[in-house]
């Protein structure tokens, strides 16, 4: 797993909303993903780091996080880089799905909708097939996942009332049909049992997670952050990532301590369902500084 770090990824201060967009450093972007895909692989050129890990005849989706009531969501440029990344190892652009659930959500984010155009296609969830359980109660997840060979998984770092945390594994509370369902006394449950589901463990390729804006009061606040956090372990993934949530926590004032009791009750279950690891001693954390 890798935190690549970049003091030059923003040009200036984000305020939310989609005109963030605008004031991050693509090329800062690109240096923190191939700087994070050769330290993950172990290769030392990043078109190979990435065609070692997705062919040129996957269908691969990406899951942002998008979601209404926010104003900061997974940032464009960043999946930009990703789509450019999977494309310069040979995936044609037409084979990579952005996607969430509604589609005026990723407009608001700053998506910009193609359903079959030429390019990275980007749409929301329009249909959903059953067959899965969570919690003994039938669920549904998305086509778009379902018709991929690869997913991606692509959220932003913030703190949730009832989660904990929101990060890689809630961030799937957008890939099926009933999310309000598993919230309240089930989210526990219902955050692990969902990542444990083979559809979604199986496809899981890669973990891209977006600190660059971090949420550690509401979703309506955040504060600036300057890294990615990439991994194979969606479980590690949210485990180091509540860790710098909590520090930004500490520094607003907040209860750190409350979000990793809450953050815990699915956290652990996860690993024990097999889903990753969430004991540091089974983590191997590799931090870059750009």
């Amino acid at each position: 797993m890798v935190q690549a770090h970049h003091a030059g990824v923003w040009t200036g201060a984000p305020q939310g909303g989609a005109g963030d967009n605008n004031l991050l450093n693509s090329e800062a972007i690109h240096q923190m993903l191939d700087a994070s895909i050769t330290e993950l692989t172990g290769l030392n050129d990043a078109a190979e780091a990435w065609a070692a890990l997705f062919a040129p005849d996957e269908r691969i989706a990406i899951k942002v996080n998008a979601i209404q009531g926010s104003v900061f969501w997974t940032h464009v440029p960043l999946v930009m880089a990703v789509t450019e990344c999977l494309q310069e190892a040979g995936v044609p652009a037409e084979q990579i799905i952005i996607f969430d659930r509604e589609p005026f959500e990723l407009e608001n984010a700053g998506y910009t909708i193609n359903q079959d155009g030429p390019g990275v296609r980007c749409y929301g969830t329009e249909s959903y097939t059953g067959g899965w359980s969570i919690m003994d109660t039938n669920v549904r997840l998305s086509d778009i996942l379902l018709s991929c060979h690869a997913l991606i998984n692509m959220p932003i770092l913030k703190r949730h009332p009832e989660a904990g945390i929101t990060f890689a594994m809630k961030n799937h509370y957008g890939t099926f049909d009933r999310p309000r369902s598993f919230h309240g006394p089930g989210i526990g449950p219902g955050i692990s049992e969902l990542n444990a589901l083979a559809p979604i463990r199986d496809r899981t390729r890669l973990v891209i997670g977006d600190a660059l804006t971090i949420c550690p009061v509401a979703w309506v606040q955040g504060v600036i952050g300057d890294s990615i956090l990439v991994s194979f372990d969606p479980v590690a993934h949210d485990t180091v990532g509540l860790e710098t949530l909590c520090e930004h926590i500490d520094s607003e004032g907040g209860n750190a301590a409350a979000a990793t009791d809450i953050s815990n009750t699915w956290l652990i279950p996860a690993a024990e369902l097999g889903v990753g690891a969430n004991n540091p001693d089974d983590m191997d954390l590799v931090e870059i500084n750009l």
